[in-house]
């Protein structure tokens, strides 16, 4: 993903998000592999974020997270890019999602939902079932297989929750996932700043 060569050491943390509601915490299973909370490796980016890698026998797992402009006032927005690298057959890519202690809420979409107080709006989310198969026949961010291999149940949303469970990844092959957190006062509307063009969002995390 990056040439970790030029790049400065920083301490590894979890890829917790806090936002105003609480943190927004990440669980990540691959091919049977559950992978620990903190990194193996992190390094700081000069945009502010920071990349993160955990390497296991049969995959690596790079995370690109960090804060990008949302084009909306008073949103701010953090997104969370996963790259799987497949060194063996990979038999499936979960990713979890949990703003935790979320207040129940009525605006909940096929891979987004929002959350909010009297004091604050959350939202989270990321690609749905759709635009995974669309990447895929594009060649891009997933691998060409995908297309007939994700079902319309890929995303599922339990409250405060999204989980995406995704195909195998063959060896040779990555695929990427990405989830946005954005949030504002009450009274905002920061649901449409987690609806996100994930390549210009990486490249303005990676430059």
């Amino acid at each position: 993903m990056l040439d970790t060569e030029v790049l400065s050491r920083t301490a590894p943390r979890a890829l917790d998000v806090g936002t105003p509601l609480g943190d927004v915490r990440f669980a990540v299973r691959v091919g049977g592999w559950d992978v620990p909370a903190r990194p193996e490796l992190t390094w700081g980016l000069e945009s502010g974020a920071r990349l993160c890698r955990w390497r296991h026998s049969s995959v690596r797992l790079d995370v690109v997270s960090g804060t990008t402009a949302s084009g909306l006032p008073g949103v701010t927005r953090e997104t969370t890019i996963l790259r799987v690298l497949a060194r063996e057959d990979v038999g499936e890519f979960v990713v979890r999602a949990e703003l935790a202690g979320a207040p129940h809420e009525d605006r909940i979409w096929e891979s987004a939902f929002t959350a909010e107080t009297a004091d604050a709006v959350v939202s989270v989310g990321g690609p749905g079932a759709e635009l995974l198969r669309r990447c895929s026949r594009a060649g891009q961010h997933v691998p060409p297989y995908w297309s007939r291999l994700v079902g319309g149940d890929a995303v599922e949303r339990t409250g405060g929750r999204l989980t995406w469970r995704l195909p195998r990844i063959d060896r040779g092959d990555y695929a990427e996932l990405w989830v946005s957190v954005a949030w504002s006062a009450a009274g905002g509307d920061p649901g449409r700043a987690v609806d996100i063009d994930a390549a210009r969002v990486l490249r303005e995390l990676t430059q």
